[in-house]
């Protein structure tokens, strides 16, 4: 089964937030309780539901993550994303000093004004760029995890996490927060 029909099928039961940030920053969506954590990676030019997931995105996962030092295709990160369609409930996006401009883009415009947001660690300068894009949301990193929940209760259905690593790193460019 491929990733789009994955992630239509847990829409049934979920309510699902496709997250496209660094993943340095998943402590940020840590709750109490835990919600449900899945990461989703490129293999062989697919993207998939990794293995073993999904889990609890608790603070021993969240720091775990942080050294999940995935492989990262921009290219096919915008492939993907082009086909989500009505795969997710809603897609947040991380700035990341405008490194989250060109996923962005990617994002079907069908989602961006009413079912998207970008997120941001203190200040958002290119939120003009986003603007033009056609996205209306715009939360600081620390405030999603708050949204998504009420986004979630009021679709009557519990929230699931899915995230999607955008920034590379590896031994040379990676630094512990």
């Amino acid at each position: 089964m491929n990733l789009i029909t994955q992630l239509q099928q847990a829409r049934t039961e979920q309510f699902v937030a496709l997250i496209l940030d660094n993943e340095v920053t998943v402590g940020e969506f840590v709750t109490e309780p835990p919600l449900p954590w899945t990461r989703i990676v490129q293999q062989n030019g697919i993207f998939q539901v990794a293995e073993g997931y999904p889990h609890l995105l608790t603070v021993a996962q969240g720091r775990y993550e942080m050294k999940n030092w995935d492989e990262v295709s921009l290219s096919g990160i915008m492939r993907t994303l082009a086909q989500f369609g009505d795969a997710v409930d809603y897609v947040v996006i991380g700035n990341n000093a405008g490194q989250g401009l060109p996923v962005a883009q990617a994002v079907p415009q069908t989602l961006r004004a009413v079912q998207s947001a970008i997120i941001y660690a203190s200040s958002l300068p290119e939120q003009t760029a986003y603007q033009q894009l056609g996205y209306r949301s715009f939360y600081r990193r620390r405030e999603t995890a708050a949204l998504l929940l009420t986004l979630a209760k009021a679709a009557g259905r519990p929230l699931a996490l899915y995230f999607i690593n955008s920034i590379q790193h590896n031994d040379l460019n990676y630094h512990d927060p």
